[in-house]
C-alpha cells in the first residue's frame, strides 16, 4: 500500500511542477527576452521484490528552458546590423538636409549670383550701387560656406553626445551581465533553476548587439565571456572591463575638430577604439562622423579655398576705383591716402585648404572701402571693366579636383555623392530592420510562449494531478479494507 501512496506521491510532485511551470510560462507571454520553459521528467529507481521489478514513481529531472544558441546568434547579428544602418540613415539624412536648395538658395545659387554681380559690374564698372551689391553677394558666400561647416560640426557634436551618452549604457550593461554570471554560478552550483537568469543576460547581450558586434562563448574554466569584436573582451565571469570617453585635441582627434569624443579602455587613453568597433550605433557613428563628415568638410573647404585663392589673384592685378597721383615719369604709386592702390584681395587669403570655408572672409580692405572693388586693370581708368569681367569669367573655369571641374560640377558632384548615400542608406536601413523582424519572428516562433500551447498543457498536467490524487484515494480506500477485515 504504502508503494501505492509513494507512486501517487511523486505523480502529484511532478504535475504540480509542470502546472506551476506552465503558469510561470503563460504569466511571461509578454515579458521581453522571455524563454519557455519545460519540466523534464524520468522514472523513479525501480525496486526489486519477489524476483520482480517494481517502479516507484516519477521525479522531476530538472527546469529547463527552451533555447536555441544559432538564433540567438543570428538575432543579434541582426539588431547589430539594424541599428547601424538606422544611424547611419539618420544622421545622412541630417548632413542632406544641410545642402536642401527647396527652401533657401544653396550655396551653388549664391555662388552663381557672386559671379553674376561681377558680371553686371563689368557692365557698369563705375556704378557705387552695384559695387555695393557685389560686397553684399560675396557676405552671403562668406556666410554660407561657414553655415554649411558649422551644420557639419554641429552633427559632429551631436554625434558626439551620443557616443558619450552610449558609452555610460554600456558600462550599466556590462556590470548587469557580470552580476548575473555571478548569480547564475552560485544557483547552479546547488543546482537550482537559472533560466530566467539566463533570459535576462541574453536580453542584456541583445542590448549590447545594439552598439556593437557581440561575441559570446564559455572559456575552458566554464566562465561566460562577452567580447566585442575587433576590440576584445569586455565581461569574463564577475570581471568587467569598462569604456571610456573622453575628449581630444584638434591635433589628435580621430575627425580633425577640437574636443572630439574617442572611446577607450579604462585607465588606457592612448588606445583608441572608436574606429575599432564593428556594427551597431558605435561603428556607424564614428564611420559618418570620422569618414563621411570629414570628406564633406574636405570638399567644402576645396571649393571655398579655389574660389578665394582665384578671385584673389585676379583682383591682385587691378587698380582701385578712385583717382590716384601720377608721378613725373607716369608712375602711380602702390599705396596712396587710403591704403593700397594696388594688389589687393577680394577675400582674406587663405594660407591652407584645411578650414578654409569656416575661416573664409572679405579682406579688411573691401570691408572697409567699396573702392577697393577693383574692376580696371589700370590706374585712372573708370570704365575699365577687365578685372570684374575676369573674375566673373572664373564661374566657367575648370579651377577644383586638379583642372578637372568648375566650382558647380564639383559642388553637384558633392551634393549628389550625399544624395546618393542618403539614398542608399535608407534603403539598407528599410532592409536591415525587415531581417531583424523575421530573426524576431523566428526566435519567437520557437522559444516564445504560446498561449494555446501552454493552456492545453494546463489542461493535461490538471488531469495527471487529479489521476495521482485519485490514485492515492484508491490505495487509502484499500488500507482502509484490510484493516476493516483484522477487525
Amino acid at each position: 500500500m504504502s508503494d501505492l501512496l509513494n507512486i501517487g506521491r511523486t505523480g502529484l510532485n511532478a504535475s504540480k511542477k509542470s502546472l506551476e511551470t506552465t503558469g510561470h510560462n503563460i504569466s511571461n507571454v509578454n515579458t521581453e527576452g522571455y524563454s519557455r520553459q519545460r519540466v523534464n521528467q524520468t522514472t523513479n529507481t525501480p525496486i526489486t521484490k519477489g524476483g520482480t521489478v517494481h517502479g516507484t514513481g516519477v521525479r522531476v529531472k530538472s527546469v529547463t528552458r527552451i533555447n536555441d544558441d544559432f538564433i540567438n546568434k543570428r538575432l543579434e547579428k541582426a539588431i547589430s546590423n539594424d541599428r547601424f544602418f538606422e544611424q547611419r540613415a539618420e544622421r545622412m539624412t541630417q548632413i542632406e538636409d544641410i545642402f536642401n536648395d527647396l527652401d533657401t538658395d544653396g550655396l551653388n545659387q549664391v555662388i552663381n549670383k557672386f559671379f553674376n554681380s561681377f558680371r553686371e559690374l563689368a557692365n557698369q564698372p563705375e556704378n557705387e550701387t552695384i559695387r555695393s551689391v557685389v560686397r553684399d553677394q560675396a557676405n552671403l558666400v562668406v556666410q554660407d560656406f561657414r553655415r554649411i561647416q558649422e551644420n557639419l560640426n554641429s552633427i559632429s557634436a551631436g554625434i558626439d553626445e551620443n557616443m558619450k551618452a552610449e558609452v555610460i549604457d554600456i558600462n550599466q550593461t556590462l556590470e548587469h551581465i557580470a552580476n548575473l554570471n555571478k548569480k547564475i554560478q552560485s544557483l547552479e552550483a546547488i543546482n537550482e533553476e537559472v533560466g530566467d537568469l539566463r533570459d535576462q543576460r541574453d536580453l542584456a547581450v541583445r542590448n549590447l548587439s545594439k552598439s556593437f558586434k557581440v561575441h559570446t562563448y564559455q572559456d575552458e574554466k566554464g566562465q561566460y565571456v562577452v567580447a566585442a569584436k575587433g576590440v576584445g573582451t569586455l565581461v569574463t565571469a564577475t570581471q568587467v572591463q569598462r569604456l571610456q570617453i573622453g575628449t581630444s585635441n584638434k591635433e589628435n582627434s580621430t575627425n580633425g575638430l577640437p574636443g572630439s569624443a574617442d572611446i577607450f579602455f579604462e585607465g588606457k587613453p592612448a588606445h583608441i577604439l572608436t574606429q575599432k568597433f564593428q556594427g551597431g550605433s558605435l561603428s556607424s557613428l564614428a564611420k559618418v562622423r570620422n569618414e563621411e563628415i570629414v570628406d564633406i568638410r574636405n570638399k567644402v573647404d576645396q571649393i571655398a579655398y579655389n574660389l578665394t585663392k582665384s578671385v584673389n589673384a585676379i583682383h591682385r592685378r587691378g587698380y582701385v576705383n578712385r583717382p590716384l597721383n601720377v608721378d613725373e615719369a607716369g608712375n602711380v604709386s602702390s599705396v596712396d591716402s587710403k591704403g593700397l592702390t594696388t594688389g589687393i584681395n577680394f577675400f582674406k587669403e587663405p594660407t591652407d585648404p584645411k578650414d578654409a570655408a569656416l575661416n573664409m572672409s572679405l579682406s579688411s580692405a573691401v570691408k572697409e572701402d567699396l573702392t577697393n572693388i577693383v574692376t580696371a586693370l589700370g590706374p585712372n581708368s573708370p570704365g575699365d571693366n577687365r578685372v570684374s569681367l575676369a573674375i566673373s569669367k572664373i564661374q566657367h573655369e575648370r579651377i577644383v579636383g586638379d583642372g578637372e571641374s568648375t566650382l558647380e560640377e564639383f559642388y553637384l558632384q558633392t551634393v549628389g555623392k550625399i544624395g546618393l548615400e542618403a539614398g542608399k542608406a535608407k534603403l539598407d536601413s528599410e532592409q536591415a530592420e525587415g531581417l531583424k523582424a523575421q530573426a524576431v519572428s523566428i526566435r519567437e516562433r520557437l522559444v516564445g510562449v504560446s498561449i494555446d500551447e501552454e493552456a492545453a498543457n494546463m489542461v493535461k498536467f490538471q488531469h495527471a494531478y487529479e489521476a495521482s490524487a485519485k490514485i492515492m484515494q484508491t490505495a487509502d480506500e484499500m488500507f482502509k479494507t484490510v484493516i476493516g477485515i483484522k477487525r
